[in-house]
């Protein structure tokens, strides 16, 4: 199930913060690590400050772009101090927590980090289907990055202690989440379809269409439902645009 559970860091500034980072995870029993373009490599500073997860270090995955990091992932987390635009996808790390453990057991799951400065961009936290916030302090709210990332695995291993002292004999059923490369190909096509009705109009509507079915956690099987109805909303479009 851990395994299912992937950390990004986005444009990591310093190859210190890596290796705070990875040991922060190993603790916790997560080994996934995904590095988004960072700005300083995995170098000496990185495996000194790992201090005994130069394993998670060493086999970290660099990509150059967001979807990139998360295209085999069927559920995205994105850490954000921002609340504005984003109270119906804003969780707490507990919940957080629970949502990843029980996804976990059926897909791949991906909680991602901001830059040190300024975090997740917009358009970064629109691709993410629930956004964790860590309560701290309003008058001091100053975390570090592998503090965060300590906090938030934290709550992962705790869900994971008590998910696994309740599980059953019956086999999970696995991948029934699309993932998120599947994901952007029907916001593209219903985005595109919509446009050419009219419908759609502004990236407001869109914006809003995603956090709606983020929301929803759509299984494949629903997400094929919605597939087949944008090829039937097509379909009569063109033979209505061929009978006109």
């Amino acid at each position: 199930m851990l395994k299912n559970i992937r950390i990004v860091l986005i444009e990591t500034s310093h190859s210190g913060n890596i290796g705070s980072a990875a040991r922060a995870m190993k603790t916790m029993g997560l080994t996934d690590l995904v590095l988004v373009a960072p700005k300083q490599g995995v170098d000496d500073q990185a495996i000194a400050l790992a201090a005994g997860a130069e394993d998670v270090v060493k086999s970290a995955v660099v990509v150059e772009n967001f979807l990139q990091a998360v295209a085999d992932c069927s559920l995205v987390i994105g850490t954000s101090a921002r609340l504005r635009h984003l109270q119906n996808s804003l969780i707490e790390p507990r919940e957080c927590g629970t949502k990843t453990v029980a996804h976990a057991m059926n897909g791949k799951v991906a909680i991602v980090f901001g830059r040190e400065r300024i975090g997740l961009t917009n358009e970064e936290l629109l691709k993410c289907h629930y956004h964790v916030t860590i309560p701290a302090n309003p008058n001091y709210a100053s975390l570090n990055l592998a503090m965060a990332v300590q906090l938030i695995s934290y709550e992962i291993r705790m869900a994971y202690l008590a998910a696994t002292a309740e599980v059953t004999s019956t086999p999970a059923n696995v991948d029934i989440y699309p993932s998120m490369q599947e994901l952007e190909y029907f916001y593209h096509h219903t985005e595109q379809l919509y446009q050419s009705l009219g419908f759609i109009q502004n990236q407001g509507v869109m914006q809003k269409l995603r956090r709606l079915y983020g929301r929803a956690e759509l299984e494949k099987t629903e997400l094929n439902i919605l597939l087949g109805m944008l090829s039937a909303v097509e379909k009569n479009k063109n033979l209505h645009n061929d009978n006109s």
